[in-house]
């Protein structure tokens, strides 16, 4: 059982109960059913499509984020460092439903909170109903703006634009599960320029190819 001292600094790491009262936050502690989570390496934590019930808060370690394309043909694998909260968007609206496969990446902890602790918090705290609020159209706000980004004209940055346009963060690890053709075809070029391009990036030491494996170490070293 984590006690109240840890607890009370955990909370206050994570974006919902920021800007809360030592007194708010006591008084969530004592009255609400959090749930309490460890997983080691590589065991999964939510799995894609699974009902989105409850926020995930990811306190201490590692997660990797997967997601594949609608039609399975490729997937973005990407890692993510505590603190953070996964998919906090899909708690309402449309489709309240994982897009993502969390799996622990090295141990890692969690803190689970259900709907209808957080639609009372909600109502009881009104800087937790607004960091939600905040949080959830922040995400909205930095998708939309990427519909209108000027369109990149040269094939690298019409490479990296890709890469940067499937990832929740434009920062960190990225591993691309693709072939080769099917990149070709969502950036309408040919095989051969894009394996050229790819391969000036990895002699770059900007990325890392093995066969239908792209791997980025840094993400925002592409993008700078």
């Amino acid at each position: 059982m984590v006690n109240e001292p840890d607890m009370y600094t955990r909370l206050l790491k994570q974006p919902l109960f920021q800007g809360m009262s030592k007194t708010d936050i006591d008084s969530i502690i004592a009255h609400t059913k959090f749930g309490f989570h460890k997983y080691m390496d590589g065991e999964t934590i939510v799995k894609e499509g699974s009902v989105c019930n409850r926020l995930i808060f990811l306190t201490n370690g590692k997660v990797k984020a997967k997601r594949f394309s609608d039609d399975h043909g490729y997937a973005f694998s990407e890692e993510i460092t505590a603190p953070d909260i996964l998919q906090p968007e899909h708690i309402f609206g449309l489709n309240q439903r994982y897009t993502y496969t969390f799996t622990s990446s090295g141990a890692c902890n969690l803190i689970t909170l259900d709907k209808d602790e957080i639609l009372r918090l909600s109502d009881e705290f009104m800087i937790f109903r607004l960091n939600l609020l905040n949080i959830i159209t922040t995400q909205t706000q930095k998708i939309t703006h990427k519909w209108w980004l000027a369109k990149p004209t040269d094939l690298r940055r019409r490479i990296i634009r890709f890469f940067e346009s499937h990832c929740r963060k434009p920062a960190g690890t990225k591993t691309i599960y693709i072939k080769m053709e099917r990149l070709a075809e969502e950036l309408n070029d040919n095989r051969l320029n894009i394996s050229r391009e790819l391969n000036k990036m990895q002699a770059e030491g900007l990325l890392q190819l093995r066969r239908t494996i792209i791997h980025i170490p840094s993400l925002e070293r592409l993008i700078m």
